[in-house]
């Protein structure tokens, strides 16, 4: 029996146990930022304020549930017919909810929507980043929450 074989399953002197279950990121994009059934969604198609550009859509409504959250929720709506490669969906949600939890304190009490147009589709992960950042703080404006 080699040094070797006594030293599987040991961790090693310089590596620090870290318990991940504990660890989050700070404004980390939880189940309560997400609209997450068709009632939610309903509400914000029903009668919202709209963003228009090239790359999407976003519906935005005050939010509506009698909770009054002080929470901005998010939904994504991305067809496949506007996006046809599965792999540039899951890049368009990613980067979309990736922008949106950096900027949802200043959304708070929002429900959003984000729908995909077909132009997304050819979009750079920084031009969409751009974008994004851009209809946020027009929506902050619009809702006079808090902006940075």
């Amino acid at each position: 029996m080699s040094v070797k074989d006594n030293l599987v399953g040991m961790p090693c002197s310089n590596q620090q146990h870290v318990d991940l279950s504990t660890k989050r990121k700070t404004g980390s994009f939880t189940r309560a930022s997400r609209l997450l059934t068709a009632k939610q969604f309903s509400n914000v198609f029903e009668n919202p304020y709209k963003c228009h550009h090239a790359y999407l859509l976003i519906l935005a409504r005050k939010n509506s549930e009698s909770k009054n959250l002080q929470v901005a929720r998010l939904g994504l709506a991305v067809a496949k017919k506007n996006i046809k490669l599965a792999v540039r969906r899951n890049r368009f949600k990613r980067i979309v909810r990736e922008n949106f939890r950096q900027h949802k304190v200043q959304l708070a009490g929002l429900d959003i929507v984000v729908l995909a147009k077909h132009a997304a589709n050819g979009a750079t992960s920084q031009q969409l980043r751009t974008v994004l950042e851009q209809q946020w703080q027009h929506l902050a404006k619009q809702f006079n929450t808090r902006s940075y």
